[in-house]
């Protein structure tokens, strides 16, 4: 047979060699096309399938609800206790309303009894919001010439009382009005001119009359048996602090620090002497505390493994998912026995062991470069969820540790809308002073204090100290 001029010959082993390269060159095309969908879906993150703030999603696409669709219709539930108008047993006023006119039997109806009257009741707010009171200070002269006043709570000739203070405190630091649209208020609602001097005075005043109350508020959160903690970035002074948070569901405590890590955590001094169960985030630094446990929050881990299930479609993430959902479920029920928790943990392991099969091989690293393997997003979170086995599933060992650790971000939620409004603290001290006022009424709103008169008692240095344990 006669061989054409264009056609090579190649050995046996040539062949097998261009085979192999074929095979490296498919299998190094298949990782490249992970890496690729890995960092397409980076841009696909936003606040319900990562730890990314709501502030910083965008319509790129629609946003998709990460809650599992439940059994219950919308709106309030059968057996739900409702908050409605009441009326109170004694009012402010009574208006006598009286019969007049003629029946259309042409009889009067004045001259006739009354036969029953029937309550009715309206809430509005008086025509006149703020009350003037004038004291009139007697003055004795004695003998020998020396003068002797009465004692009088008003020390200057005009000045405003504690409640509209308290008012002026409670909607300045909790409701976040700026200055500007707070002096506006009172323009517009009292009639009486507000400055920026008095406002802020007003603010450091119960600042440091409330400061056996913050440390009454540490304690009670280092003897608690749970805690919640969190931090957020916040600007003050022209450069970047942080603001963390411990809270139960009785407690809250706000502290700002240019520190994020333990250094910070320290420094406020609720972490270092608390033996309890410690809910957070994975962020290392909490865990650098061996005096107590620590449970993982498993919202974030929901938000994770929802982005690996639509990005990088790993279906053991969505099989995970569930199983944290249903787990939840069952410990909302009622409390598991030990024989349950046993195969909800034994189930959780074979989820894991399973997900590695599915995950394909690590990129080859470069010639030449040192260092680990990259691995990918669904292969680091495999391995933290194995090692953090304790930490995720605390809520199924111990019916004190809850499922997550919203309790914290959603104190944390309101510092976010704070940088909206204003931007920035202007000085550190202030951003100290809105962290302490907050933590102190925040503190009572759990506990079921009036906010008003709460703040009234801190501004005449007998903030409540009911507060601690």
């Amino acid at each position: 047979m006669q061989i054409p001029e264009d056609y090579i010959l190649i050995t046996r082993v040539e062949y097998e060699q261009l085979h192999k390269e074929i095979e490296r060159l498919g299998k190094q095309v298949e990782l490249l096309m992970c890496r690729v969908k890995e960092l397409e879906g980076m841009l696909h993150k936003d606040s319900h399938n990562s730890h990314k703030p709501p502030g910083s999603d965008e319509f790129k696409k629609p946003i998709k609800n990460s809650r599992l669709k439940g059994e219950h219709k919308q709106g309030g539930q059968p057996g739900k206790e409702g908050h409605t108008l009441k009326m109170v047993q004694y009012p402010d006023k009574r208006i006598r309303c009286e019969v007049k006119g003629k029946c259309e039997c042409g009889t009067s109806l004045e001259a006739l009894p009354v036969a029953r009257t029937e309550r009715r009741q309206e809430f509005d707010l008086p025509l006149k919001l703020i009350e003037v009171t004038e004291y009139e200070v007697e003055v004795k002269v004695c003998s020998c010439g020396l003068e002797h006043h009465a004692q009088c709570p008003v020390n200057a000739p005009v000045q405003y009382g504690k409640r509209i203070q308290a008012l002026a405190v409670g909607l300045n630091q909790y409701q976040m009005i700026p200055y500007e649209r707070l002096q506006e208020f009172f323009r517009d609602y009292f009639q009486v001119s507000v400055s920026d001097w008095w406002l802020a005075k007003t603010n450091e005043t119960c600042y440091e009359n409330l400061a056996p109350a913050e440390e009454g508020i540490k304690r009670a959160l280092i003897l608690s048996a749970v805690l919640h903690s969190d931090e957020t970035g916040l600007r003050s002074d022209g450069k970047r602090q942080w603001v963390h948070v411990a809270s139960t569901t009785t407690h809250t405590h706000y502290d700002i620090h240019a520190k994020r890590g333990k250094e910070a955590m320290d420094a406020i001094g609720i972490l270092p002497h608390f033996t309890g169960n410690s809910v957070h985030d994975r962020y290392g630094s909490y865990e650098k505390y061996e005096n107590c446990k620590h449970s993982n929050c498993n919202a974030h881990h929901l938000r994770e493994l929802q982005y690996l299930e639509e990005e990088m479609n790993r279906k053991w993430a969505k099989r995970m998912r569930r199983f944290l959902v249903w787990s939840n479920h069952l410990k909302k029920q009622g409390g598991l026995e030990e024989v349950f928790v046993l195969a909800l943990s034994q189930q959780y392991d074979a989820i894991l062991n399973k997900s590695l099969l599915e995950e394909p091989p690590d990129l080859a690293t470069e010639p030449g470069k040192r260092g680990r393997k990259a691995k990918n997003k669904s292969k680091r979170l495999i391995e933290t969820l194995q090692q953090k086995k304790e930490q995720t599933l605390r809520f199924l060992y111990d019916p004190q540790v809850p499922f997550d650790n919203n309790l914290a971000e959603r104190d944390l939620r309101m510092l976010k809308v704070k940088q909206k409004i204003s931007g920035c603290f202007r000085t550190f001290k202030g951003a100290k002073v809105f962290c302490r006022i907050r933590s102190y009424i925040s503190t009572v709103k759990k506990q079921g204090y009036n906010v008003l008169d709460a703040i009234v008692l801190a501004l005449n240095k007998q903030p409540y100290f009911a507060l601690a344990p």
